[in-house]
C-alpha cells in the first residue's frame, strides 16, 4: 500500500487539474492477504472508478466504473470538465502501468 501511497502522490506531483478524489484503499484478495487499489471519484458523473493491475498482466492495470443508478445530466461546461477528468484518468492509469512495469523488470 505505501508503493501506491507514493505512486499517487508522485502523479499529483505533477500538476493534472482534476475536480477528482484520488485516493488508495486497502483491498481483501484470496491470493494475497491484502493489496491495495486506488479509487477515483469522478466528481462530474457523481460515480466511482476503481483502478487496479490486471492480474497475470506484463503491468496493465484496468479501470472498472461502478453502475449507475440514476440518470446524469451534464451542461456543456459539465461535459467538459467531465472530459478532463477522464483524460486524467487516463494518464494516471498509464502512469500506474509505467511504474509498474519498471517495478517487474527490476525484478
Amino acid at each position: 500500500m505505501q508503493l501506491l501511497e507514493r505512486w499517487l502522490e508522485e502523479f499529483r506531483g505533477l500538476g493534472y487539474l482534476t475536480g477528482s478524489d484520488m485516493r488508495v484503499l486497502e483491498q481483501q484478495d484470496d491470493t494475497e492477504v491484502t493489496r491495495g487499489l486506488i479509487v477515483v471519484d469522478l466528481s462530474e458523473a457523481a460515480t466511482i472508478t476503481y483502478l487496479q493491475p490486471i492480474a497475470g498482466s506484463d503491468g496493465r492495470w484496468k479501470a472498472t466504473m461502478e453502475a449507475r443508478d440514476t440518470t446524469i445530466e451534464l451542461t456543456a461546461v459539465g461535459i467538459v470538465n467531465l472530459g478532463n477528468e477522464l483524460n486524467v484518468l487516463g494518464a494516471l492509469v498509464s502512469f500506474l502501468e509505467t511504474k509498474s512495469r519498471e517495478l517487474l523488470a527490476a525484478g
